[in-house]
């Protein structure tokens, strides 16, 4: 009923209501439910609906952009477009007139929306209108597409300075199609529109690289999220998918300009804007901090409080410097060409030089590629196999063999700049490569230096030296001059957020010679002094006026008076001085420590001073004061004092107070002088009783303004005189600036943060502060202590500055005999210099945070998985055609594949992205979802996968852009090198599915047998082993040019094979990042056969990975053929690490807070690998990767848990992988009886099936919490078990697999490998015999020939002693393949000889475990030549030795050692001889375990029947067919290996923190479980021992050598003794179970004790004693005793669940085997 004009302005009033007046929460809530309320009116009433369109069109254009009230506003808008008749009731659709005009009007609302910049400090931007721009403009296009915004779209364009994208140039080949299409759009073509209004909304909204001082407009993570959405939207509208293509493009500028400055920072990134809320503080602070290198904040105080002098800052920054001396700037930009083909010397962190030749530069990226020269190594003679036994080769190096090495391979980086953690950015130029790194240089007459920090004189055009002369000391101090200027260039015009490193400058600081090195905690106001004084060198030289600007600012002098009082004559002595030290102790205020300063002191008496007037000594008057003001007055307060009882430094933390105002009248000569006048005139005027001028000032005839100071700034030092931390409070104060003139910031550092004033006596006086701590029961408890922060500088400003004429300056300033004349040098100012690099430095800071925003990273990863969805899609329209972007006559349709070009575009760039930022960020959660998505793509998208493998191969031939090096050699983060190769395996698997690349791989691989084939027969006729080369040459180098990959004549696959095996001859020097490089390989060699996998692995023997490998698992122990062909691979680890250039960290250099531009900090980093020997556990994926390439199936290593993502007590939640699960599922149902639930007896059965006898209390604890009811172990308990031992002991858990027959990858041998009949019964293999078993059934399949190099290295000992060491399951694959059917006689003689030679030590233990190891494989290899090794390994003829009789044979060896070891005495220590001999014993135990062996025995009992008494098996050892487990071989990665005493399969548990598991919240019992403790609820029963009184029952009597020890009492030479059984170490740390006496309060195992009886503590069960090689000592009588283990009743009900004895003698062995074979029928039947 209302006139129209009046509705529409009440509708909209109440549509856009805000409330005013006091803002309160109860008028806020008022505003928003009239709004909200109106919105749901119109939207109803369809009348209203109709008309409100109009109305919301006209008032678009008046909201406020600062509005907080426009939500319902747009929210409106946007439902009237969409034209949602459930809410409108049936309203009509919009009309295209009112659409539109709606999207010229939110188009010239978003062209006219303010963009904030980083001068606007403090102030509130809202982006609530922009939101809602935003939303509304993805509205229209979701709608319309561009039919509504072809006017506003082209409003868009007049206001902005973008370049429309519909004009782009599109710079691959590929998309070339593209810019066909648009070039015959017209203007007003959808797309053309839709394309442009992307560009402005990216360009001009989103991307803020256009300005410095700017920042995009969506600045807050709700709009950029809008923002983006929008673009989606823009990108799904144009037809054919050209919009993805186009911003494709265009991302990949930013990706490609901001990479090079990524390439050598690695580490967490975090955005400098907090972009978490919808309202954004532009700004908190319009300043840049400073990075703190560890300990240079004291050095960043300073420097910020002289930056925010605002003419200080131009004046320095303007000073001049003849270019021809600059070290760094645009200078020696311009020198960089020159550079090419010389010779350096590049300094190191290390504080070592190196020689390097320069071989290019890079004019886009500003690097140079170097290439350092081999370090020089002294001749070298390795002998190896002392300790181990081994063959005991000598390997002597000489230099002719390491100049036989790869050549180091170069690297790419900023000269000036250096690399993290490597070169500081200092290099010379050297005339001749010197003969030796690290040597100390002086430069001769041809020596040119040129670079950062230099003393010497710079490289100039045309290599020839300028006729400047110039001390060390001056260009040192020209250097630091020029560092400031880069430091106050970089603060002053870099970008808002971003942080400089001003680590040159802290390099160039040495020369200011502190207390303390440069790098270390400084006195902040030294630094300060010295600073200014050394700069002033250069001003003085070469920037007259700016010296004198320096010395008018600063310079105060102190003049010291002598005062005669006889004569009255005045002495002046003036000093000139840059700050005033002011003693505070025991002064309140700084008025007290000035006034101190202004002292009087009397020279009376014996003190007098001599008076040049009156000749003699006179009472004299001393004073001091200021005789002339400077207009920056530093006062510093001496709060670093010596306290003279202890002789020690300490801070004086006492208040001192100072005012915002500082008057110095009273301090200088003139007011101390006006003050002594009206003293003397008061004096006389005494008499006269004049009492009107009582209250005269003396110092009022002085004007005030030429004394008055203003508070600037306060250096502040937190904490005490041995260390602590500096910053600084400073106030704003730009010329002109009268409303910023009283701001204050905090610079701390990086930090800069807004400071209220008001704080300053709190934060910067210091003395004592109380602190109230209230207690639960309400009482107060107040303590007083020290405030440890307080000011040290105070910098006051003059309120009203003296004048100062730069250009008088300049005049008078007299020449002396340094200052040159200048009119023939070219000087150069630091702002002129430095201004490219800011700008340089600002636009990668922008793109670095703009590609690390985590909005824009969401955004890309919804491209690229939207290109995947999508793709199903359009394999349903093959036969369908895209229509032309126009009607044009002559244009052409798009086929399907055309159109399906954006998805490999989007693919393209999100690669791109990936590997040249994303992976410099560690985030292990987002790496991972990025990895998986691009994995997936890959493993679709086939011409993906292509792509990628193209330009890794295309990279080979570069070095930054070399991503398979950088991700396999150089990057020192594992979670980016092993996301990487995930993503690398993924291509390269698909890849090789291709038939165009199968057909090129093969090509490449002839052309590799070929090459081959020529060095060898090369080598024939020279009569010498030719080292291989890594690639293709001469004649079959075409096969390797990349320049022909895109026409599929060229295998990819084939250069990045290659390239591998570059890396692999370099792997010695770089071992700490070539877990990925094997990774990669091992991935390669994992392809099925059915995708390609032969014809891979046919190429990757063919380049001789394999034999490289073995050679870099092996080093210098290789056989000397394998050494010769690959010095690279072979190099021994001392040689490599003195080659290595060591880093100062070898961690990863995280990436600055904040800022990652050129010239900004790296950050450091922890170490993460100070090691400087690989491990054995770093071959790991070594030797996996060898077992795949040769074709070995099942050997890589399945994941046997995940992560949850959830956390309890910061640790993860891991649960076990579905296929461990189902592993363990399967194993349980076969070991569980039918109830399928475990009780104590089945627990016991299971773990000796698994190789371990356990007490029965570890049983219980295992029920207790993981069993049901605490009786019964069912599945789930099962599986939570085996969770939780995971997280201690992974290698248990493996070895448990292994024993059921699971290989590494969870899939199970056959049947047939893991079972043999016997008397119609399964009975289990042992777990060698089930690898032998399973690696004959894979040899059904020919395998491929592995080559001359390859089987010989695979024929070596010392691979097999390396493996066995690292994987002793892979390694027992491996050696089954790689034997099976062949002559391992070599290998045989090899392995015997090391056993005997292998010393009774840790390292020969491992030897021992070794061959045992390799004894075992051949012994039980089934096939035609297994009895002839075993008759071999039994009973060789070959000598052991050169003195001995016998052969090499065990039994032969075992004895002659026997007859050696009969004539021998013993006492408590044996000969070696004995403890060899003990060796072969449990060598031939072990054995006997095997079938092969024990049906040779049974054959040839004759041949051994005298060792049989030894070969007595322990029950608790029981035959192969009652264990699974080799109990002997435990030590090695792959089996489980147990501590003394420790029975148990984890120390730990860690269910409370598991889904799934117990939720007590007590400790696991085990976790306190002590291994003396594993059989304290047991004795021992000792019977038949020759002397009796030593039989009987031995009861648990504490633990000694961390097992359990027993005793019991008895007679002995008619006094009763305590008989103690207990295990011992001896000094070969051999081990020993004793019956004897030991003395009381003295410890078992000395000679003190009185022997009776001993036995060799052997195998997994030394817990327990050995029976059966008891022998007599000193003391005992024949015959031995047998020793029985009985355990205590420990079932609630009274009965035994379980056998309570274990007997260790051999009398009730038959009845033992007989109960645990039942046990396996009924597991296994």
């Amino acid at each position: 009923s209302l006139p129209g004009e009046m509705a529409q302005k009440l509708t909209m009033t109440l549509l856009l209501w805000e409330s005013r007046g006091v803002m309160s929460a109860a008028t806020v809530g008022t505003g928003c439910r009239i709004r909200k309320t109106t919105e749901e009116l119109l939207l109803l009433t369809p009348t209203l609906a109709q008309h409100t369109l109009p109305w919301l069109i006209d008032t678009l254009s008046s909201v406020d952009a600062a509005s907080d009230s426009s939500q319902e506003f747009f929210s409106v808008l946007i439902r009237l477009v969409e034209g949602n008749s459930n809410t409108t009731l049936g309203a009509s659709m919009p009309s295209t007139s009112h659409l539109n005009s709606l999207g010229t009007g939110v188009c010239h609302k978003l062209s006219s929306h303010p963009r904030p910049s980083s001068d606007m400090v403090s102030i509130d931007f809202s982006t609530g209108v922009l939101c809602g721009c935003l939303k509304l403009l993805k509205s229209l296009i979701q709608n319309g597409a561009g039919a509504y915004l072809l006017e506003g779209v082209r409003r868009l364009l007049t206001t902005s300075d973008e370049i429309p994208w519909s004009q782009m140039e599109i710079p691959s080949k590929r998309f070339g199609w593209l810019r066909a299409k648009l070039s015959l759009s017209q203007q007003e073509n959808e797309d053309c529109t839709i394309l442009n209004l992307m560009g402005t909304l990216f360009d001009g909204f989103l991307w803020d690289g256009s300005s410095s001082s700017s920042t995009a407009i969506c600045c807050d993570k709700k709009s950029r999220k809008l923002g983006f959405e929008a673009i989606t939207a823009c990108a799904t509208a144009c037809t054919g998918g050209y919009g993805y293509v186009v911003l494709a493009s265009r991302i990949s500028e930013i990706v490609v300009s901001a990479s090079p400055s990524l390439r050598h920072r690695w580490g967490q990134y975090v955005c400098a804007e907090d972009r978490g809320s919808s309202r954004l503080i532009t700004g908190s602070s319009k300043y840049s901090g400073l990075r703190n290198q560890g300990c240079t904040c004291y050095m960043n105080s300073v420097l910020q409080q002289l930056f925010m002098m605002p003419e200080l800052r131009e004046n320095i920054s303007s000073a001049t410097i003849p270019s021809s001396l600059r070290s760094s700037g645009v200078g020696l930009t311009d020198k960089s060409a020159n550079l090419i083909g010389k010779s350096i010397s590049i300094q190191w962190d290390s504080g070592v030089s190196y020689d390097a030749t320069v071989e290019s530069y890079n004019k886009n990226t500003g690097m140079h590629t170097i290439r350092y020269v081999p370090l020089q190594v002294s001749s070298v003679n390795n002998t190896y196999g002392s300790a181990g036994g081994s063959m005991g080769h000598q390997v002597s190096l000489h230099q002719d063999d390491i100049s036989g090495l790869p050549q180091e391979m170069p690297d790419e980086f900023v000269l000036c700049e250096g690399r993290p953690g490597k070169e500081t950015g200092s290099f010379e130029i050297i005339a001749v490569p010197s003969n030796g790194a690290g040597e100390s240089r002086s430069m001769d007459d041809n020596g040119i230096t040129a670079g950062e920090n230099s003393s010497e004189e710079p490289l100039v055009a045309n290599d020839c030296l300028l006729d400047v002369k110039e001390t060390d000391d001056e260009a040192s101090y020209r250097c630091l001059l020029e560092e400031v200027q880069r430091t106050f260039v970089h603060l002053d015009e870099g970008a808002r957020g971003r942080v400089f490193d001003p680590r040159s400058l802290v390099e160039a600081s040495g020369c200011l010679r502190l207390e303390f090195d440069v790098w270390q905690q400084n006195d902040a106001s030294e630094f300060a002094m010295k600073l200014l004084d050394r700069i002033e060198v250069p001003l003085k030289r070469w920037s007259t006026p700016q010296f004198k600007y320096l010395e008018h600012t600063f310079r105060l002098k102190q003049t010291k008076q002598k005062l005669c009082k006889e004569c009255g004559l005045k002495t002046n002595r003036e000093e000139n001085l840059m700050n005033i030290d002011c003693q505070i102790r025991g002064k309140s205020d700084i008025h007290e420590a000035l006034s101190t300063m202004c002292e009087v002191e009397y020279m009376e008496g014996d003190n007098k001073v001599f008076c040049d007037k009156c000749k003699k000594n006179c009472d004299t008057v001393l004073r001091t004061a200021i005789s002339a003001l400077p207009d920056m007055l530093i006062l510093s307060l001496k709060r670093f004092d010596l306290d003279y009882n202890t002789f020690e430094t300490v801070k004086l933390n006492s208040r001192c107070a100072f005012g915002q105002t500082l008057n110095m009248k009273r301090y200088t000569l003139e007011g101390i002088e006006a003050v002594e006048k009206s003293k003397e005139k008061n004096s006389e005027s005494d008499s006269v009783m004049d009492t009107s001028e009582e209250d005269f000032d003396p110092l009022s005839s002085l004007p005030d303004e030429d004394y008055e100071y203003r508070l600037a700034g306060v250096l502040v030092h937190h904490g005490v005189a041995q260390g602590g931390h500096y910053y600084s409070f400073i106030r704003d104060r730009l010329p002109g600036d009268d409303v910023n003139s009283n701001m204050w910031y905090r610079f701390d550092d990086e930090d800069v943060t807004p400071f209220d004033p008001s704080s300053i006596e709190i934060e910067c006086f210091g003395g004592k502060v109380k602190k109230e701590t209230k207690w639960p029961n309400g009482q107060v408890n107040t303590v007083e202590t020290e405030q440890l922060a307080n000011a040290l500088m105070l910098f006051y400003e003059k309120v009203k500055p003296a004048k100062f004429c730069s250009k008088e300056s300049a005049n008078d300033c007299p020449m002396d005999e340094e200052s040159d004349s200048k009119t023939d040098v070219t000087l150069t100012t630091g702002v002129g210099v430095f201004q490219a690099d800011v700008t340089r430095s600002n636009t990668t800071h922008r793109s670095h945070t703009f590609l690390f925003d985590s909005e824009f990273q969401t955004f890309l990863k919804g491209l690229l998985e939207h290109a995947l969805i999508s793709s199903e899609h359009v394999s349903n329209s093959e036969n369908m055609h895209v229509s032309n972007l126009s009607s044009s006559k002559g244009t052409e349709a798009l086929t399907i594949k055309e159109k399906d070009n954006w998805r490999l575009a989007i693919i393209k760039l999100t690669l791109s992205f990936y590997f040249n930022v994303l992976l410099h960020s560690v985030e292990k959660e987002v790496l991972d979802e990025w990895t998986k998505s691009l994995v997936a793509v890959l493993n679709a998208s086939q011409e993906g996968s292509t792509f990628l493998a193209n330009e890794v191969a295309r990279g080979t031939c570069s070095v930054n852009e070399n991503w398979l090096r950088v991700y396999t050699s150089d990057c020192p983060e594992d979670l980016s090198r092993s996301a990487a190769v995930q993503v690398f395996a993924a291509a390269f698997q698909n890849c090789i599915t291709r038939p165009e690349e199968v057909k090129a791989l093969e090509a490449w691989t002839q052309a590799w047998s070929q090459q081959l084939a020529a060095i060898e027969k090369a080598g024939k006729e020279r009569g010498q082993q030719i080292v291989l080369p890594t690639a293709l040459g001469t004649k079959w180098k075409h096969h390797e040019d990349v320049s022909r990959i895109d026409a599929d004549t060229v295998s990819s696959l084939g250069v990045i094979i290659s390239y591998l095996s570059v890396l692999l001859e370099v792997a010695p020097r770089t071992w700490r990042y070539n877990a990925e490089l094997c990774a990669l390989l091992k991935a390669l060699g994992t392809v099925s056969d059915e995708n390609g996998g032969v014809c891979l692995r046919k190429a990757l023997i063919q380049a001789q990975v394999p034999a490289r490998l073995i050679c870099l698992m092996t080093r210098e122990k290789a056989p000397q053929l394998l050494r010769n062909s690959m010095p690279g691979s072979s190099l021994s680890q001392d040689i490599a690490e003195a080659m290595t250039r060591p880093e100062t960290s070898l961690s990863s250099h995280l990436l600055p807070l904040g800022s990652s531009s050129v010239g900004m900090g790296s950050g450091v980093g922890n170490a993460n690998n100070n090691s400087t020997m690989p491990a054995p556990s770093d071959h790991i994926n070594c030797l996996n990767a060898l077992a795949s390439i040769i074709g070995i199936s099942g050997v890589k290593s399945a994941s046997l848990t995940f992560e949850t993502g959830n956390f309890i007590k910061g640790r993860p939640i891991i649960n076990l992988t579905t296929a461990a699960q189902e592993a363990l599922a399967s194993v349980f149902n076969e070991c569980a009886p039918a109830s399928g639930e475990m009780e104590q007896r089945d627990i016991l059965n299971y773990l000796k099936l698994c190789g371990l006898c356990v007490p029965q209390q570890r049983i219980i604890n295992i029920l207790s919490k993981y069993g049901k009811e605490s009786k019964y172990l069912t599945l789930d308990g099962f599986l939570d078990y085996y969770r939780d031992t995971f997280q201690s002991n992974e290698v248990q858990v493996r070895s448990d697999l292994r024993s059921f027959g699971f290989r590494p990858d969870l899939t199970r041998c056959s049947h047939d490998a893991r079972f043999y009949a016997s008397d119609e019964r399964q009975i289990p293999f042992e777990r060698t015999e089930t690898v032998t078993v399973d690696v004959s059934e894979m040899q059904r399949i020919k395998p491929l020939e592995l080559g001359r190099l390859a089987d010989l290295g695979l024929a070596s000992f010392n691979l097999y002693s390396a493996a066995h060491s690292t994987d002793s399951h892979v390694a027992e694959y491996i050696l089954a393949w790689s034997t099976y059917q062949k002559d391992t006689s070599r290998l045989l003689s090899e392995s015997l000889r090391s056993l005997y030679r292998a010393q009774p030590s840790w390292a020969g233990s491992e030897i021992a475990q070794a061959c045992t190891m390799i004894f075992k494989v051949l012994a039980a290899l089934p096939d035609d030549k297994q009895k002839d090794r075993i008759s071999c390994l039994m009973q060789s003829m070959e000598k052991i030795h050169s003195h001995s009789e016998g052969g090499s044979g065990i039994l032969i060896v075992a004895k002659e050692l026997s007859l050696s070891r009969s004539s021998q005495h013993y006492d408590s220590d044996y000969h070696h001889n004995s403890s060899l001999f003990e060796r072969y014993i449990d060598t031939l135990k072990d054995l006997r375990k095997l079938q092969g062996i024990s049906t040779w025995m049974s054959e040839n009992r004759s041949v051994w029947n005298w060792i049989e008494q030894y070969l007595q098996t322990d029950l608790v050892q029981v035959s192969h067919h009652q264990l699974r487990g080799d109990y002997h071989s435990r030590g090695e990665v792959g089996v489980v290996q147990l501590a003394p005493g420790a029975l148990t399969h984890h120390n730990q548990s860690d269910s409370d923190a598991n889904i799934g598991g117990n939720d007590s919240d007590d400790e696991d019992e085990e976790s306190r479980y002590e291994a003396g403790d594993s059989y304290s609820s047991g004795k021992i029963i000792v019977s038949g021992a020759g002397l009796v009184t030593v039989n009987g029952v031995y009861n648990y009597n504490g633990a000694f050598d961390t097992v359990a020890r027993y005793s019991k009492s008895g007679i002995w030479k008619n006094r009763e003794e305590t008989f103690s059984l207990f295990r011992c170490r001896l000094s070969d740390n051999t081990k020993r179970w004793y019956i004897s006496i030991v003395p009381k309060n003295i410890q078992p195992g000395t000679n003190k004790d009185t022997d009776f009886y001993l036995a060799t503590a052997t195998g997994d069960q030394s817990e327990l004693p050995d029976s059966v090689t008891w022998m007599t000592a000193k003391e005992g009588t024949e015959p031995a005793p047998a020793v029985t283990y009985k355990c205590d009743p420990i079932s609630d009900s009274g009965e035994d669940p379980i056998d309570q004895t274990e007997q260790i003698s051999g009398e009730d062995h038959q009845h033992t085997a007989d109960t645990v074979e039942d046990d396996e029928n009924m597991c296994y039947m």
